[in-house]
Order: C-alpha cells, then sequence, then structure tokens
C-alpha cells in the first residue's frame, strides 16, 4: 500500500548511545542519601521547629518553603509544609495586614496558592496609588519584587481581574531587563529570561530546580545548607534519571528486534522520558516515570502507523482489535503495521498488568484500557476526516482531538504510576471529564495543533484546530492563532481555579493534573520539544543531566 506520508527519516537517538555508557554504583547512591539524610534534619529543625511563631516567624518560613519548592527539594517535607501553612492560612489577614514589600506579598500569595489555599488577589490593591494603576516606585525599588509579581500573576483564576493588569505592568518592566535595554546583575538576567519564557507555575519541577540552584548560589543571602542540599538532591535525581534511560532504552531496542518495528521509526526513547520527567520528578516515582515513557513510545508509534500507514479500513480493524477482541489470536486478521501496532499494545500492557498485580492494583489495568480504546477511537475519527477532506466543526473537532492526543491516557497513566497513592475513585473522576481535566486536554490539542501546524499541512494531515477554526469563522490563519491563544490564556486560569475548588480528589492527585499542564508548556512552548531533536529538547537534557552541578 502507498503510505499517506513518509516517515521523517530519524537514526537512532544520540542520547540514548550516551545514557547507555554511563556507570552507576549502587555505593553513589547510598553514599548521597546518607549526606541527604543529615542535611535534611538540620533544615527541618532550622525551618519548621516553631514554636508560638509570631507574624515575622511565619513569613520568614513562607519564604523558606518557597525556596525549598523552587530547589526541588520540598518534597521531603511536604507533611511541615502542610501543616504550616494550615496553621498560618487561619490567620492570613493578621499575617499580610501592615506587609507593603512587593517580593513578600508576592511569595505569600504564590506559596499558598501552590498548596490550595485561596488567598484573595486584592492583597495587591496596597501597591496601587490613587489613580488605580501600579505604583511606579515599585520598579525601581527591588528587581525581584517585580519578578515575584510577575511569577504570582500565573496563579490567576477568571476573577483575578487585578492579575490582568499586573501582567501587561510587570512584562513592561521586565522586559527591559530581560533583553539588557536596563542594566541588571547578569545571573538575575538569566532568571528573568527563563520566566519570560515559561513561568514557574507552569514549568517543570526538575527544570526550575536545575536552573533554580545555578541562580540561588550566586545570591549574597544564599544559606549554604540549603544550597548544599538542592546539589545532593539533584545529583542524587540525576542518578535515578540515568537508570531509568538506560532501562528504558534497553527496553526500546529489544523491543524494536521482538515486533520487528520497521527500520526507519523514530527512537524516542529520551523524548518520552524526558516527558514523563514532567510530571514526576521525585526518585521515588521511579517505576511509575518507565510506565509512562513506554506509553508514550506506544501512543507515537500508534499515531504514527495509523496516520503514516494505514487505510481508513486497516485502522478500524486494529481499533476493533482493541475495542472487542482484546486478544493477541485476532493478529491474524491485521496486515502489516497494523499488526506491529497490535502486538506492541499487547506488549506494553502485559507489562502494566504484571505490574499492578505484584501491587495488588489489577482493578487500574481495566481503567487504563478504556482510556487507550478512547485514543484508539479518536484516532479513526480524525484519519477519517483527514482522508475524505471533511471539516467538522471546531468543537467536534477539539472533542475526537482532545482525547486522540493522548491526553487522557496519559493523565490515566501518571496516576497509575503513584503506586498506593492512586485510587479507583481517582480513575473513576478522570473519566467523568470535569472541567479540570478537560480543560487540560483542549490546552494541549490546542498548543499540539498551534506548534505543528506547518510540519502537518507539508505532511499533507489536515486534522488541526486552525484549519476547522478558520474555516468556521472564515478568519486568517493569523487571526485564527490569535483566537486560539486566548482561548490557551483562558484555560489556563480555569485550571487554576478548578485546582483551587476540586476537593473530591487527594491533593497529590491533583497536583499531577497540574505538572501534566507543565508538561504541555514545557513541549510546546515556541518549539514542538519532543519531535524536535535540536533546540530546546537538546538544551534541556544537557541542563538536566549533562551540565555538572559544582
Amino acid at each position: 500500500m502507498e503510505a499517506f506520508f513518509d516517515f521523517t527519516k530519524l537514526p537512532p537517538s544520540q542520547w540514548g548511545d550516551h545514557f547507555l555508557s554511563v556507570r552507576i554504583a549502587d555505593s553513589d547512591f547510598d553514599l548521597l542519601a546518607r549526606e541527604i539524610k543529615v542535611l535534611k534534619a538540620q533544615l527541618r529543625e532550622d525551618i519548621f521547629n516553631l514554636s508560638s511563631p509570631d507574624n515575622t516567624t511565619l513569613k520568614k518560613c513562607i519564604i523558606s518553603i518557597h525556596l525549598l519548592i523552587s530547589l526541588g527539594i520540598s518534597y521531603h517535607f511536604e507533611n511541615e509544609i502542610e501543616e504550616i501553612l494550615k496553621h498560618a492560612f487561619e490567620k492570613i489577614d493578621d499575617l499580610i495586614a501592615d506587609e507593603i514589600d512587593l517580593y513578600t506579598i508576592s511569595i505569600i500569595f504564590r506559596v499558598f496558592r501552590t498548596y490550595g489555599h485561596y488567598v484573595l488577589s486584592d492583597i495587591f490593591n496596597r501597591f496601587k496609588g490613587n489613580d488605580g494603576k501600579f505604583k511606579e516606585s515599585l520598579v525601581e525599588e527591588y528587581v525581584k519584587g517585580m519578578l515575584s509579581f510577575y511569577e504570582a500573576v500565573h496563579f490567576g483564576t477568571t476573577t483575578d481581574h487585578i492579575l490582568d493588569k499586573a501582567l501587561s505592568f510587570t512584562l513592561d518592566h521586565l522586559k527591559p531587563l530581560a533583553t539588557g535595554c536596563r542594566p541588571c546583575t547578569p545571573h538575575l538576567v538569566k532568571h528573568i529570561q527563563n520566566a519570560l519564557h515559561i513561568p514557574q507555575h507552569r514549568n517543570s519541577q526538575a527544570l526550575v530546580a536545575r536552573d533554580y540552584i545555578t541562580f540561588y548560589e550566586q545570591e549574597e543571602d544564599c544559606d549554604d545548607t540549603l544550597l548544599k542540599l538542592a546539589k545532593l538532591n539533584f545529583k542524587f535525581m540525576q542518578l535515578q534519571y540515568f537508570k531509568e534511560l538506560k532501562i528504558i532504552t534497553m527496553w526500546w531496542r529489544e523491543l524494536e528486534h521482538t515486533l520487528n518495528l520497521p527500520a526507519n521509526i523514530k527512537e524516542r526513547t529520551v523524548e518520552s522520558w524526558f516527558s514523563a520527567l514532567m510530571i514526576n520528578f521525585e526518585p521515588h516515582f521511579s517505576l511509575g516515570r518507565i510506565m509512562s515513557a513506554k506509553l508514550y513510545l506506544l501512543i507515537t508509534f500508534i499515531d504514527d502507523a495509523c496516520d503514516i500507514y494505514g487505510s481508513v479500513p486497516e485502522v478500524a480493524c486494529l481499533v476493533d482489535c482493541l475495542e472487542s477482541r482484546w486478544d493477541p489470536d485476532y493478529m491474524e486478521n491485521l496486515q502489516d503495521h497494523m499488526k506491529s501496532a497490535f502486538k506492541f499494545v499487547m506488549h506494553v500492557f502485559k507489562e502494566y498488568d504484571e505490574i499492578l498485580r505484584s501491587q495488588k492494583r489489577s482493578f487500574m489495568l481495566e481503567k487504563m484500557v478504556e482510556e487507550f480504546i478512547i485514543l484508539a477511537k479518536s484516532n479513526l475519527k480524525l484519519i477519517k476526516w483527514t482522508k475524505a477532506c471533511h471539516m467538522p466543526n471546531f468543537d467536534e473537532y477539539m472533542e475526537a482531538g482532545e482525547a486522540e492526543v493522548g491526553a487522557y491516557a496519559a493523565m490515566a497513566c501518571s496516576i497509575m504510576g503513584l503506586g498506593d497513592i492512586g485510587k479507583k475513585e481517582d480513575f473513576e473522576w478522570l473519566r467523568s471529564r470535569p472541567k479540570f481535566v478537560r480543560s487540560l486536554a483542549a490546552k494541549t490539542r490546542l498548543m499540539d495543533d498551534i506548534t505543528d501546524y506547518e510540519d502537518d499541512m507539508n505532511k499533507g494531515y489536515t486534522a488541526n484546530a486552525i484549519n476547522y477554526y478558520m474555516n468556521q469563522h472564515g478568519i486568517t490563519k493569523e487571526e485564527t492563532n490569535r483566537e486560539l491563544e486566548k482561548m490557551i490564556g483562558n484555560i489556563n486560569k480555569i485550571v487554576n481555579e478548578e485546582y483551587l475548588k476540586t476537593t473530591n480528589i487527594s491533593g497529590r492527585i491533583r497536583n499531577q493534573f497540574i505538572n501534566f499542564g507543565r508538561l504541555v508548556d514545557v513541549l510546546y512552548t515556541a518549539d514542538d520539544v519532543f519531535n524536535h531533536r535540536g533546540g530546546k529538547f537538546k538544551d534541556y537534557i544537557f541542563t538536566l543531566l549533562i551540565d555538572p552541578i559544582p
């Protein structure tokens, strides 16, 4: 059969070869773990051992919590953080009553909202003048205050109108610093540039931690113990990441042999692992990252095989196998790459089954299968539209496209990878498609389509939000892009809002969905990180795994 369009031929990943050569010893883990344990005890005593704390002490503690978050070590102190913040939130009005420092107020706002406490955005009214505008004097007082105010804006909801004005105000004063039009210390300039590319609240915790370590060690008030723990912790995480990359790279290369995948299938092992890392970066979620990486490899292969090699009847037959005959014996009815695709699905889900049985959580497999079938059926629908040159309306496309892009399956897999933290009711909540979840899926679809539009069109693949919105509204591509960007901005506010409102699932599960949104921002801000091996992806991998921490 003639291919609909050709695979982009890429050699095996250079990164996979690199990480296979990294040598790791158990003694390296043990040494770092012992040092980390000592420093954790010291910091626990220094930061959280508070008896009848006054407002000044509490504010100092909240700023320390912000540093723990930014340096990627807050997960070591989650119980202490939640207890302190619960106590502090009960006296929030008194805590901030006389506070006029922009940096401090912004940090308090950010930390409380990070942990699901609804601090009102009108606390920023104190920085307005009689004319209702933010005071220009703020610009000269403290650059880091302005930067933290900018970061606070990205926690805004649909009702935080003051933060909409704050965004333009902070951007007007930060952009000249980032571009060298106004003087600023080099390490702070770099920090501002990172924030303007992706603000901390929408960036992956792993990337934030690595960049913040470099920034923080150049600060005059740097706490040596805090910095040392952050560095040792990141080195420990790097060792764990190297171990995972070896596992997933070898698994893929053996899989390619056993399943006889096409020779020009892209090796995206490191890209898939990187995507999983963007959701869960903590060392103890290693197995979950590996499970998610395998799912992303599977989704990518299914997507390419169906879009490129499959006719509509062949893809329909594959979907039928998945939907009603989840049975390897039915493979004889499939042809060529559809057979490879089905074998791949069976292989991955058999591994999931073995893991879940060992954890006594077999109920999760059924939920994961359901989400994958929904993905496959949506894929078939988009292929039918594309090959028949059918133009659905925009809403119809989004409903199918949100599932086809893999958002729901990826979220389900991330819950599955949390071990005992993930409950049956969490899957049921996901399956009910609450506004929180639907918004994240829509953001994924829109950002993917905007970023990949030119590549899709060059390949002849027309199932894209831009095409359908242009056709429905009779406007130009540029006008459409502006409208879709507005939608994404509103979705970010809705996600923040739903995070604060959703109380029927645990905080860790809510954070999984926030982290999924961060994954989307990392993958699709200014570049298709997953599919373009140069550019930002190369920078990210170098920053996380190659660039040494002194």
